[in-house]
């Protein structure tokens, strides 16, 4: 099989939501992104598009009057302390973290317009840790 002229790099999935204001401080707050881009029309008018970034992970807000949930996974180097940080933060833990015979430890979250965040971390990572 001959090379590849180019590699794909990252996925960024776009959420959408009713309030992009609201979901930016869920998502900072509580799941502790940051704001890397903030798009409105004009100065005067709401955000309608933001990018969030944590690590190599981005994640895309595009406002929508009604919701359609939407779902993504994120692979984490130390789930179980990513979930800690955000549990005492009260994110919307819709799954609480656990091992799974798919060979995966991961957790939940919901944000305000029902979009679906599952973090997880392949077991074999964790060198034999288990809880």
């Amino acid at each position: 099989m001959e090379p590849k002229p180019y590699m794909l790099e990252v996925v960024a999935p776009v959420f959408p939501v009713t309030d992009i204001k609201r979901s930016l401080a869920y998502y900072t707050e509580k799941l502790l992104f940051t704001v890397g881009f903030e798009w409105a029309d004009t100065p005067e008018e709401d955000i309608r598009y933001a990018i969030l970034q944590s690590g190599n992970c981005e994640l895309h807000l595009r406002y929508r009057e009604t919701p359609h949930p939407t779902v993504a996974y994120v692979f984490v180097d130390g789930v179980k302390d990513y979930y800690e940080a955000v549990k005492t933060r009260h994110a919307t833990i819709t799954g609480e973290i656990d091992d799974h015979p798919w060979e995966m430890r991961e957790f939940e979250v919901t944000d305000p317009d029902g979009n679906r965040l599952i973090f997880g971390e392949h077991l074999s990572r964790l060198g034999g840790e288990g809880e």
